[in-house]
């Protein structure tokens, strides 16, 4: 941690992250964090590991980001691995595939926000990982197409369908291509071990779309999926619809994160074989 960085969380431990007066003073603390780090951004830890990131998204990047699940991920995956993130937003998981999958592994970005997609893409620079890491502009979907995406920024809420309650005083409308995972992979060559999706609510037809991969990939294919009950019905899905799909697939949701009902609750799963 710089000095800069330093004295700032002093200040900030005095009068308190959400004061008046560290709200006021925290724009011109990013420019200056930015200054220090040359453009090429600042060290940040995540789950153990050091990072350069762009310090006006650090809010997003938290020191233990999703640490049970990381450390799961981070188990699984091993050097050289291929590993998909779909909905990869500013690329917390991307840079941490990238570091354990190292040093020959391979990593492809979905991301349609452009504004979510301009700094993950900074993020890939800033850490040398440009040779390594693949970003493709489009969303996953069970079909070949174009949507809106309701998005703020780059916010991890932006979504498909309908905008997120808790961000649709802020949203734009954004056309997004569209893709299907089959497809994708069937045009690069490329197959995942590893596939994390958080498609905030489009989960189901983003698996819909990789039937494929999923038949021919088999046990060598590893899925951690963010689950979206709430919102599965502006994507025209219901956990029977989920159900049913997964048993066609041979899967199985298991919890990650604590949920009862890993179909019906929100939170991770991993998608094991039956």
């Amino acid at each position: 941690m710089s000095i800069i960085q330093q004295e700032a969380t002093k200040l900030a431990g005095f009068f308190g992250r959400d004061s008046w007066l560290v709200r006021r003073l925290r724009p011109a603390y990013e420019s200056l964090l930015e200054w220090s780090g040359s453009g090429q951004g600042i060290p940040w830890e995540i789950n153990g590991v050091t990072y350069r990131i762009d310090p006006h998204f650090r809010h997003m990047l938290w020191h233990d980001y999703d640490a049970p699940v990381a450390a799961f991920l981070r188990e699984g995956i091993k050097p050289g691995a291929i590993c998909f993130d779909v909905g990869a937003n500013v690329g917390v998981y991307v840079l941490q595939f990238a570091h354990w999958s190292g040093p020959t592994g391979r990593v492809v970005a979905f991301e349609p926000n452009p504004a979510a997609r301009a700094v993950l893409q900074r993020h890939i620079q800033m850490n040398g990982l440009s040779e390594r890491v693949t970003v493709v502009p489009a969303a996953a979907g069970s079909s070949k197409g174009e949507s809106i995406l309701y998005a703020a920024g780059a916010d991890g809420m932006s979504r498909l369908g309908a905008p997120n309650e808790l961000i649709a005083d802020a949203v734009s409308e954004v056309t997004v291509p569209v893709i299907t995972l089959d497809d994708y992979c069937e045009s690069s060559g490329l197959m995942p071990d590893w596939l994390l999706m958080d498609v905030e609510g489009f989960e189901i037809a983003a698996l819909s779309g990789m039937r494929g991969l999923i038949k021919r990939r088999g046990e060598d294919l590893h899925m951690v999926v963010e689950m979206h009950p709430s919102v599965w019905n502006s994507a025209e899905t219901t956990p029977a619809i989920t159900e049913a799909l997964l048993t066609d697939l041979g899967l199985v949701a298991q919890s990650l994160t604590g949920q009862l009902d890993p179909l019906r609750e929100y939170g991770l799963v991993y998608l094991r074989r039956e």
